[in-house]
């Protein structure tokens, strides 16, 4: 009983996660004010709040403090939670196999609420495409950064990434292993694919409002200082080899001049941190 009530609360976690990143490409889009929403006009149920659509007549300054902490919220407790030291103590109380199942729940959560209690700040427009082919090649950028970090995240296992490997194996009796430091793909061109697919996502925009922007800024600074997090841990992890890997290979933006790394060539690269 135990191990299907473990099992039963990663995939409610996963659904969760596949819920709120649903919901970010539609909140980042503004969907609800789409041509795909005049087809669908349900999304306009479905998707209440978008940047730049929702809850209006906050005053300017409070809506900025709004945004900016639950930001900083969700930053905090993305990173927090990803630290070795808040494992260790995560899973002296819960079972570790469901530990990677609670960061992907608790993150899905702190996004969530972010949705709910965004506060557009919708003006002055500060560029606008006008609806034709470079509206529309920016949202095609928009969706393939989206892409990329979906496929980023497969190339390194997707279902270890969120939890969804170790509760289904300790249902079977085992455990999950490490996974071996490895670098699929794009992980030879660029350190952190999934990053920069978000960073993608976030600044593709036709109509870049104050408020998209403050998301935008505020998320790409959390993502710069995750990154660096994140790689202090694997050079704890991996001295000296990640060390090379980082030397070798740009954080977010392929280098074809200094050459890119062949497979089997230079360290792998191990599941994600975040």
């Amino acid at each position: 009983m135990r191990r299907l009530f473990i099992l039963a609360f990663g995939v409610a976690s996963y659904a969760l996660f596949v819920l709120a990143f649903l919901y970010l490409v539609a909140f980042v889009s503004n969907v609800q004010a789409s041509a795909l929403a005049d087809a669908l006009p349900v999304l306009r149920t479905w998707v209440p709040t978008s940047v730049d659509l929702g809850r209006s007549g906050t005053p300017w300054p409070l809506a900025l403090g709004i945004d900016l902490g639950l930001i900083a919220l969700f930053g905090l407790q993305h990173s927090a939670m990803a630290r070795t030291g808040f494992k260790a103590w995560l899973t002296r109380r819960v079972p570790r196999s469901a530990e990677r199942s609670v960061y992907v729940l608790a993150s899905s959560a702190a996004l969530l609420l972010l949705f709910w209690q965004w506060r557009p700040l919708p003006s002055p427009v500060l560029w606008r495409i006008p609806w034709g082919g470079g509206a529309a090649l920016v949202l095609a950028l928009c969706a393939a950064g989206f892409a990329l970090v979906l496929a980023a995240s497969f190339l390194i296992n997707h279902f270890n990434l969120f939890g969804l490997q170790q509760v289904w194996l300790q249902l079977r009796g085992r455990t999950a292993q490490e996974l071996e430091f490895r670098t699929p793909l794009l992980y030879r061109l660029i350190r952190h694919p999934i990053y920069a697919g978000f960073l993608l996502a976030f600044w593709a925009t036709p109509v870049m409002t104050p408020g998209h922007l403050v998301f935008a800024l505020g998320m790409s600074g959390y993502i710069l200082l995750g990154a660096r997090l994140e790689e202090r841990d694997l050079v704890r992890v991996y001295g000296e080899r990640y060390r090379q890997y980082s030397a070798a290979v740009p954080r977010f933006v392929p280098r074809p001049r200094h050459g890119w790394l062949r497979s089997g060539e230079a360290p792998a690269r191990r599941a994600r941190a975040h």
